[in-house]
């Protein structure tokens, strides 16, 4: 069953917090907020679920959010979960409404999480997102930078196509090593 409450952002003053605190609206994950295309992350992560049957879903916000949390941060499932739970911005940044020192998802969750996700289909968006972050450090406004979302390229596929596959393995690499047997011993003495 599909649960989703849309990509309407909350003001930052509505943002509760404990003791009364302010949020700045210039931090990265704030501003970040602003410039992820959310619905359609929302529309590519909901085409593989059946709208009628299961258990209810995370809101894809929150499920989409944490994986480019914890991408930007590069850490893992667990490191992640602890962040978002330690860091008021980045329960923001995934849509909540108020700062909680609850756990917005397991960290096992994820493994499933990232099966689902059909990659080819990230990635155009992951684009455009990093191309708006570039904009958005060159010193471009966020409105701007929703505004204008294409470069002006003339090649539509910037990336270019995979060769083949490479798979490493440490446990297959050669290793030029000679373990001493038996005879290899016998053999030495006799010598």
């Amino acid at each position: 069953m599909i649960r989703y409450n849309g990509s309407r952002q909350i003001s930052i003053s509505e943002f509760k917090m404990p003791f009364e605190a302010k949020l700045d609206e210039n931090n990265r994950w704030v501003v970040l907020s602003k410039i992820v295309p959310w619905e359609e992350f929302a529309r590519l992560y909901y085409k593989n679920f059946k709208s009628n049957r299961g258990a209810p879903t995370k809101d894809a916000r929150l499920v989409l959010g944490v994986i480019i949390i914890k991408h930007i941060m590069k850490t893992d499932d667990r490191g992640v979960i602890e962040m978002i739970q330690e860091n008021p911005y980045m329960q923001y940044f995934l849509g909540l409404e108020a700062f909680t020192y609850e756990q917005v998802m397991t960290p096992s969750l994820l493994v499933s999480i990232r099966k689902r996700i059909v990659l080819d289909l990230f990635e155009s968006l992951t684009d455009d997102l990093i191309r708006k972050g570039s904009k958005l450090k060159s010193g471009a406004k966020p409105e701007e930078v929703d505004m204008d979302t294409k470069d002006d390229d003339d090649d539509p596929n910037p990336h270019p196509g995979n060769k083949g596959k490479l798979q490493l393995d440490a446990t297959v690499c050669d290793a030029d090593i000679k373990y001493p047997t038996d005879l290899d011993l016998l053999n030495g003495s006799r010598q």
